[in-house]
């Protein structure tokens, strides 16, 4: 029996640049990053900007290690195949599995707490214009995630957030062309509303107080005020996981589908996706700063309401407030899209490596793995219902952090096995400089109540549990595939000592 499934994987190469750049842009998120991901935690004397690029010029070593390692194995599965055959096939598997299986649960929280976006828009606008129909969708239908929800209204979100991504399954499996189409979009659209926003804030300086405060009463929000430190360099760099954790480093998206990338589109992608996405998360703390003031953003950020994306809208006209809060919630759409497509392409990867059962690999006459996605939508659904359990237990769900860094880590340390073989200095050291960065970030995630592996009670058991279940899962899926392939006179070992076809 051959090692592969097939001589072709069949996938097409029809991923531009633009569509690579924007799957790494959607990757990071950063405007949910300036959403609700990381203003609410600050801490007295964090500069948030200043983080943003502190974290950026940090995570400078893993770009260039992802970089370096794609072009020379630009496979589907990416970092997967660079784990997998260069530093330890058992050991690569596992983790692999391990990461993609995060995916799912992410990707419905995704589609979960994008109401929470949609319930924020509409109860700003509808409060700022006095639009009692908008407030009364807020409250009723498109309601708080985070509150008390009766029955119906959990339905309905669960309807609505199976139903968005029940439509980007189906673009995907039609034609996969549409989907990259429909991401870059998202992208477009969600990247320029954001900058909009920067915009919005900058040309209302001289009202922006006003503007922002008349919102925050009217909202319930009370006065506040902020008496510690202006600045401190120990509570910026203490900031520095939350970015690097939310946004700066994911970069498996481009990497992932990197053999169906057009020629001459692979080696500028992972750089132009984080310069973007720093551009992103930086600008919009930099101007909340440079108008609002940090003893102002000190005092309102912990209060959840207040961030970029409301004090956008606050002091905008009113076309310009629906523009904005379309925008904010395109981002949660622009990440499901970029999920649906990465996901698939992994479990496209295991299977065609006979990981995974072969049918997960077959592809239809648009060249859809629609079996991967057929899987992505049942494992999806699965999970949309955690919230309608327990949104305290959906939350610790990202605690998948201390995984990631300690996938990274083992993606820095090939990184330095492949440099030294080819006796590459700058991939050496890139990876040296991975590792350290990933070791540390594990020790961070693993230690701070606010990665959900431990609380402030101790270790959280949904957390530590999500994080055993999920490695615990790549391990028995390796074992018996590994069981399976020996009976049929395959070893899988053997598969890991090629480089899969394209």
């Amino acid at each position: 029996m051959a090692r592969f499934l097939r001589q072709s994987s069949g996938l097409v190469k029809q991923a531009s640049l633009k569509d690579l750049v924007m799957l790494n842009v959607a990757n990071m998120g950063a405007g949910l990053a300036v959403f609700e991901g990381i203003s609410p935690y600050i801490v007295s004397g964090a500069n948030l900007w200043l983080a943003s690029l502190l974290t950026f010029l940090i995570s400078l070593p893993l770009v260039l290690v992802y970089t370096q390692l794609m072009l020379r194995m630009p496979r589907t599965g990416g970092d997967y195949i660079w784990l997998s055959r260069k530093l330890n096939g058992t050991l690569g598997s596992i983790m692999g599995i391990a990461l993609a299986f995060n995916m799912p649960p992410f990707f419905a929280l995704s589609a979960f707490f994008s109401v929470s976006a949609i319930n924020a828009v509409l109860l700003e606008i509808g409060t700022l214009d006095k639009l009692p129909s908008l407030t009364y969708l807020a409250n009723n239908v498109f309601v708080n995630p985070y509150g008390t929800l009766t029955v119906s209204q959990e339905v309905l979100i669960y309807a609505l957030s199976a139903l968005a991504f029940a439509v980007i399954i189906a673009i995907n499996v039609v034609k996969p062309k549409w989907g990259y189409s429909l991401t870059t979009w998202l992208g477009f659209i969600s990247s320029a509303t954001l900058i909009l926003g920067v915009l919005a804030i900058a040309l209302n300086a001289g009202s922006f107080h006003q503007d922002v405060l008349r919102f925050l009463q009217e909202e319930g929000v009370t006065t506040q005020t902020y008496t510690g430190p202006k600045f401190s360099w120990g509570s910026t760099i203490y900031m520095v996981p939350y970015f690097a954790s939310f946004a700066y480093i994911w970069l498996y998206a481009g990497p992932a589908v990197a053999s169906e990338a057009k020629d001459g589109s692979l080696k500028w992608n992972l750089i132009l996706g984080s310069l973007l996405t720093t551009a992103m998360i930086t600008l919009p703390f930099l101007v909340m700063d440079l108008v609002g003031g940090y003893t102002f953003n000190a005092a309102y950020y912990p209060t959840f309401t207040y961030n970029f994306w409301s004090a956008a809208i606050a002091v905008s006209p009113p076309v310009l407030q629906w523009v904005l809060g379309i925008g904010l919630i395109s981002w949660n759409f622009f990440v499901m899209a970029f999920g649906v497509i990465v996901f698939s392409r992994y479990v496209f990867a295991f299977s065609f490596d006979r990981v995974f059962p072969s049918f997960f690999a077959k592809l239809n006459k648009a060249s859809s793995p629609y079996m991967a996605h057929i899987l992505d939508m049942v494992l999806t659904l699965i999970f949309l219902s955690i919230p309608l359990i327990s949104v305290n237990g959906a939350e610790s769900l990202y605690a998948y952090t201390p995984l990631a860094a300690i996938y990274l880590f083992l993606i820095g340390l090939t990184a330095m096995k492949v440099g030294w073989r080819e006796r590459n200095s700058v991939l050496i050291a890139g990876g040296v400089l991975s590792a350290v960065f990933m070791a540390f970030l594990a020790f961070e995630s693993v230690t701070n109540p606010f990665f959900g592996v431990i609380s402030t009670s101790g270790i959280n058991v949904i957390g530590t549990g999500y994080l055993i279940a999920l490695v615990g899962s790549g391990a028995v899926i390796y074992l018996v595939a590994d069981l399976k392939r020996r009976k049929e006179g395959i070893r899988l070992k053997e598969i890991f000592q090629e480089i899969p076809p394209e």
